[in-house]
């Protein structure tokens, strides 16, 4: 991914939407109908969001069309524009990025309309904005934002008489001792508790480590650089809880009903759990990502962008009318309920402070997921998944697995 940064697509820009959009009118003399290939169903906030935009009668009409994760809404869309049909907008994952440009052909926002497009950006913070341009184009809106956080179940921590004052920002050296203690004082005694941690098994908190120990999965040229010596530090004490017994890798659905149920002491997970995992069995409480002992933290992000595929005229323009509201405060605020983090310049109050190691996360600055680059892009991520697997079970060495997950992407990649 090559950043831009914000003087070069929002020169000068300092308008700020909200009232221009109850004042505007319709947009058009007829009513423009815009379908959403999204990720969130009719109960989601996402819904609210259409609901209210639709209400405004601005002369375009949306309709939220659920069509699975990620991974599902990019394979359909494959399918949508192979067919020459594409989708008018889609939600799409920040991993997906350079395929949404160099193979489903996202447009960049400015050709729809410069002004409009700058005017719509200059309501988010400029250290986004590079997450959404790629090969120099703006490719959507920077609309949802998570980032891998820690929670720890309370009661267990008191019940294990650990300290309750959490450090702001932890290491591993910290954590891994904690889970060793939880561990030595629960195992065997406890109702509930079964396991000391989890670090989530998927390519998401390993690509944490690894640019916490001062690599990259892909760099931000879009090069592949995961055969480094930092890689393989950050999975090696990626793998280490693992491999000592205090970790039983477990899917993503395992480790959350694992944790909520009492069973697990420890997990990182995303930062949108804040909106649940307090409130029910675990009385969660939350702290920062560990980062590595002697490295500067460099964390990553998670979510989705607002992109516009269409290369209709009209239904470009009445995506970008829908785009400016998302973008408002109006917008922002009924988007903040899903408990993703606020990327835009609008005052927002966090859902619950149980956010605070996410927002100043996002402080610190983060990074896009891993963006796959090539055709086969949408394999990536998969390929990464099943290597990071083999690691963590000890099917491979750390080193091996690197080189062999390097191997096989670099394949992937160029092809």
């Amino acid at each position: 991914m090559v950043g831009l940064n914000r003087r070069q697509f929002i020169a000068g820009t300092t308008a700020v939407i909200g009232t221009s959009i109850a004042m505007a009118g319709k947009a058009r003399s007829a009513d423009a109908a815009i379908e959403i290939s999204s990720t969130w169903g009719a109960d989601k906030p996402f819904q609210k969001v259409v609901d209210a935009f639709n209400a405004k009668q601005l002369g375009v009409t949306v309709t939220n069309r659920f069509d699975g994760d990620y991974e599902a809404v990019t394979a359909k869309a494959v399918a949508s524009i192979a067919a020459g049909r594409p989708p008018a907008m889609m939600v799409t994952g920040w991993k997906f990025g350079y395929f949404a440009k160099r193979t489903l052909a996202a447009r960049d926002l400015r050709e729809i309309d410069a002004a409009k497009a700058e005017a719509i950006l200059a309501n988010f913070r400029s250290s986004v904005l590079p997450l959404v341009t790629i090969d120099g184009a703006v490719i959507g809106l920077p609309w949802a934002m998570s980032t891998p956080i820690t929670y720890i179940n309370s009661e267990i921590w008191k019940a294990a008489g650990l300290d309750p004052n959490l450090p702001e920002t932890p290491d591993t050296t910290w954590l891994y001792e904690s889970a060793r203690k939880l561990d030595a004082a629960l195992k065997g005694k406890h109702p509930t508790y079964r396991s000391p941690l989890s670090l989530s098994n998927n390519e998401w908190t390993s690509q944490s480590f690894i640019q916490n120990a001062g690599g990259f999965i892909i760099d931000p040229d879009g090069k592949l650089a995961l055969n480094s010596p930092e890689a393989i530090a950050g999975m090696s004490e990626y793998c280490a809880p693992a491999h000592e017994g205090l970790w039983l890798p477990v899917s993503d659905k395992e480790q959350t009903a694992a944790f909520q149920s009492g069973a697990l002491a420890i997990c990182t997970t995303s930062s949108t759990a804040a909106v649940t995992f307090p409130f029910g069995a675990a009385k969660a409480v939350t702290t920062k990502f560990p980062g590595l002992g002697g490295h500067a933290r460099k964390m990553n992000s998670g979510g989705n962008f607002l992109a516009v595929y269409t290369h209709n005229k009209e239904q470009a323009e009445a995506s970008l009318a829908f785009l400016e509201f998302c973008a408002s405060k109006e917008g922002q605020a009924l988007w903040s309920q899903t408990g993703y983090l606020n990327t835009s310049v609008h005052d927002i109050p966090l859902i619950n402070e149980y956010m605070k190691p996410a927002a100043a996360q996002l402080t610190d600055g983060l990074t896009a997921e891993t963006i796959w680059p090539g055709k086969r892009g949408l394999e990536g991520q998969a390929v990464w998944r099943k290597w990071v697997s083999r690691m963590l079970l000890k099917e491979t060495t750390v080193a091996d697995g690197i080189k062999g997950a390097h191997d096989e992407l670099a394949g992937l990649i160029q092809a």
